[in-house]
């Protein structure tokens, strides 16, 4: 904000590029000096987002810029210029005398003045030429151009525009014509050297002179209008109506030049681009953008005829600052940086306070932890619990190994003892443990003993082994009940035959 403020002090803001822009219905029509121009298809309701893209494709940004408005979105006037009134307020003193003329109120008008040929006055006295536009609709264009990040510099009319191009087109000085087609009407412009004289809209829409069926009279109301617009410039106006007429058009298949010739006295050729120094030609559509950038440094008439609606109030209010002011402005600014370089040095000041402080607490941490690990290196490890580690991992080794063998005996079914586990298992009641099992695949002895808290269990649960399919058949010929010496449970031992506890 601050550097912004002093920019705008010092003046020191550039602009790179000259742009000429034509807003159209159908689009933007734009040129840049050195033969430049094209056209941006768009509606109204995009303008203002496929400009903006344009002037950041192309740079455009902060581009001083020219507006020109079509010939359907002003009106010209001849009035008696008022004596006693200076130059710059003739636009506001005479936008009042088109009150009858104007469909809207003088007061919402835009308007300023550029001379008529005094040649051409024929005894009329001193004549202006009023140019009056909408204010609504001026700044609705204004809006769109400023708000694209362009600067608007000036607001152009379409036939001062042409001029540009008629007068390179008049190398001898005599007078020469342009007709331009736009899509509903045209326009027919008339200079002798670089001053306009005759400006006129022809009411032919482009369509029409395509439509077999209308094209006729399509024809014949575009050389009527033109034919009246040459004898009013030599009966009105008191001049030699050029020979030569020029036709610029869209559509360059249309034979216009030789439809026209059977109807008009003088001769109607198209525009050769090679005689304004363009080799490619420019599209139709730009052909007043680009006239405007030729706008000559020098003019070879006094009579310069220049108009700007870019009027006071449409333009952004800029403050202006007395000498004091802006010392005083500079003076704020001034101390405003100083207070803030000294707020940034006492920030500065406490970071470097804290960052001490951190570091301190940093070494003290590293002195810490280099203690702890110098105690940690200096501890040996305890043999004894070295030890009974060691105890503990063979404990484990030894019960590992004996799962495996368990889990092998299970799963072996060769070996008979799956059956007979699982049957012993599944069997026992609650209150009763298996302590010792013996199991003997060759002599198919069995012998179990363990432990219970009921004596009645032990019968219980033989009872439930005989109904298993792996003891059917078999006869326990051994069962010993005794009482523990703690009197808390009863140790039993059943076995298939007498001669196996014997064998113990």
């Amino acid at each position: 904000m601050v550097r912004s403020l002093i920019t705008k002090i010092v003046g020191r803001s550039k602009r790179r590029h000259t742009l000429y822009l034509e807003i159209r219905p159908d689009g933007i029509a734009w040129a840049t000096p050195g033969n430049e121009a094209g056209f941006i298809e768009c509606s109204p309701a995009k303008r203002e987002q496929e400009l903006a893209a344009a002037v950041e494709q192309n740079g455009w940004t902060g581009a001083s810029t020219t507006l020109v408005l079509p010939l359907d979105q002003y009106q010209v006037f001849q009035l008696d210029r008022p004596e006693g009134v200076e130059e710059s307020e003739l636009g506001d003193a005479l936008k009042w005398k088109l009150k009858d003329f104007l469909d809207f109120s003088p007061s919402d008008a835009v308007s300023d003045v550029f001379p008529f040929p005094k040649d051409a006055s024929r005894g009329r006295g001193d004549l202006v030429n009023v140019v009056a536009a909408r204010k609504s609709l001026v700044r609705e264009l204004v809006d769109l151009v400023e708000n694209s990040d362009l600067e608007l510099v000036s607001i152009d009319i379409a036939e001062l525009a042409l001029r540009h191009l008629v007068a390179r087109l008049d190398e001898s000085q005599r007078g020469a014509a342009l007709v331009h087609m736009r899509g509903r009407y045209g326009q027919m412009v008339v200079c002798k050297g670089d001053v306009l004289y005759l400006s006129r809209r022809l009411d032919v829409a482009a369509e029409d002179l395509h439509d077999a069926s209308r094209q006729e009279n399509a024809v014949q109301s575009l050389a009527l209008e033109m034919q009246r617009s040459l004898d009013y410039y030599e009966s009105q106006l008191g001049q030699v109506p050029p020979a030569l007429i020029r036709f610029v058009t869209r559509d360059t298949s249309l034979p216009l030049s030789s439809m026209l010739g059977s109807y008009l006295a003088g001769v109607v050729e198209p525009l050769d681009w090679s005689d304004v120094g363009v080799e490619d030609g420019i599209d139709s559509r730009c052909l007043v953008a680009w006239s405007a950038s030729l706008a000559a440094a020098n003019r070879s008439s006094d009579e310069r005829q220049e108009v700007d609606l870019y009027v006071e109030e449409l333009r952004p209010r800029k403050e202006k600052l007395q000498a004091g002011s802006a010392v005083a402005l500079l003076m704020v600014v001034l101390l405003f940086l100083i207070a803030v370089a000294g707020f940034v040095r006492y920030q500065n000041a406490e970071l470097t306070t804290k960052l001490a402080d951190q570091q301190r607490r940093t070494d003290q941490l590293q002195q810490t932890v280099d203690q702890l690990t110098r105690e940690a290196e200096a501890r040996q490890p305890d043999p004894q619990i070295e030890a009974a580690l060691q105890r503990v991992n063979d404990t484990l080794i030894r019960r590992q190994r004996l799962l495996a063998q368990v889990e092998r005996l299970m799963t072996d079914d060769s070996a008979g003892f799956a059956a007979s586990l699982s049957a012993l298992a599944r069997q026992v009641p609650g209150g009763l443990w298996l302590t010792r099992i013996q199991l003997n695949s060759q002599t198919d002895h069995v012998a179990l003993n363990g432990r219970t808290q009921a004596g009645q269990l032990v019968p219980q649960y033989l009872e439930a082994l005989g109904e298993e399919p792996a003891f059917q058949g078999r006869t326990f010929g051994l069962f010993r009940l005794d009482r523990g010496e703690d009197k808390r449970w009863i140790e039993f031992s059943v076995a298939t035959d007498q001669d196996a506890e014997d064998a113990e």
